[in-house]
């Protein structure tokens, strides 16, 4: 089973479009608009967690019409501080491609 690899991370965690009760998990000043897969996965490379697969398909429990995707991260971390670390290191991110 893939929970046992690691953290699934939804990319709707980090969509400043949602409130938190249609499953953003970090509050709005970490949250970024329309988060990418690969944004996610980069950052979660920097925050230092180890990325064990990308499932583009995988659809978010609270919109299964759409498919938002998912990033696998390896760690043994609380879940809460995995994507709290995340959201900092894709707002980070984000800032970088606005000073290009």
């Amino acid at each position: 089973m893939r929970k046992k690899e690691g953290k699934i991370i939804w990319a709707a965690y980090f969509d400043s479009a949602l409130p938190r009760d249609k499953g953003r998990r970090v509050p709005k000043s970490l949250s970024v608009e329309k988060p990418r897969l690969e944004e996610i996965a980069r950052a979660a490379e920097r925050a230092g967690f180890s990325v064990v697969s990308i499932d583009q398909d995988a659809k978010f429990p609270a919109f299964w019409f759409e498919s938002g995707g998912r990033v696998i991260v390896k760690t043994s971390e609380r879940k809460s501080v995995v994507i709290k670390k995340i959201a900092e290191k894709l707002k980070e991110l984000r800032g970088e491609i606005k000073k290009r």
